[in-house]
């Protein structure tokens, strides 16, 4: 079983890198965030028509998670069910037989003194409490664009960007917080080496080539999940094409 992630900065923009990629890697399923469309806007029938099922709710601009695959899920949901439906352009929750798939797109924070950053610790803090009351006991795999770097080696440069939003101590303190539910990080499972990245920003000249990017888009998994994976990869090419999204593909593979 293929389990991929792949935060699209515009779906209708990345659509076509999208199908070339699901045609080339053929995952069972994608989890995408920051769609930015609302959902009579959304391009499910263009999915739909190349053979893939897909779940999704957006907002215009913003926001945004889908979650595409061969089959179609079990259940699917969207949001933290603790607020009046704000959470569900940031969370979807499908399930796959006896596999739980938590998509998410983590707040970003802006600044560590602006109130949106406040909002994202808050923001974990709530999906720790979804899982808890929700999945306690059941084998989840949590994908997504969490905006968080907890460790040295996911920055080029820790030691310059420590104490931004995505890498400072009040954030990886709340990113850990959520990951005592119990998982596993599959992503470094396979991959320990510096310099392994899936967001890279626009505004470096050749952030690719020059390797100066961050491991924010994350592939966790609890035990039973974690057993059965057999290899992760980030996969770049689709970072260097024309008009690509700053970030890209990463998938993990499991003998499920």
């Amino acid at each position: 079983m293929r389990i991929a992630t792949f935060n699209a900065n515009s779906i209708r923009t990345r659509l076509p890198a999208i199908l070339d990629w699901l045609d080339e890697k053929q995952p069972d399923i994608l989890a995408i965030q920051e769609t930015k469309a609302q959902d009579k806007d959304f391009p499910a029938e263009i999915l739909n028509s190349a053979g893939w099922h897909v779940e999704f709710c957006g907002e215009k601009s913003y926001n945004g998670v889908a979650v595409i695959s061969k089959k179609a899920p079990d259940m699917i949901s969207f949001g933290l069910g603790d607020d009046n439906g704000e959470s569900s352009t940031r969370m979807a929750h499908a399930r796959f037989g006896k596999i739980n798939l938590i998509n998410t797109y983590v707040p970003q924070g802006r600044a560590v003194d602006h109130e949106m950053f406040g909002f994202k610790l808050e923001w974990l803090a709530r999906l720790r409490k979804y899982l808890e009351k929700n999945l306690t006991g059941q084998e989840v795999i949590w994908v997504g664009d969490l905006n968080v770097a907890p460790e040295a080696i996911d920055v080029h440069n820790s030691k310059r960007i420590w104490g931004h939003v995505c890498h400072c101590q009040e954030v990886i303190d709340a990113f850990r917080n959520v990951c005592e539910f119990g998982f596993n990080d599959i992503f470094r499972k396979f991959l320990p080496e510096p310099d392994t990245y899936t967001y890279w920003d626009y505004r470096v000249k050749d952030a690719v080539n020059r390797k100066i990017g961050w491991r924010i888009d994350h592939i966790l998994a609890t035990s039973g999940i974690t057993d059965a994976a057999t290899g992760c990869n980030v996969d770049i090419e689709p970072r260097l094409r024309e008009k690509p999204s700053d970030h890209t593909f990463v998938y993990a593979d499991f003998s499920l």
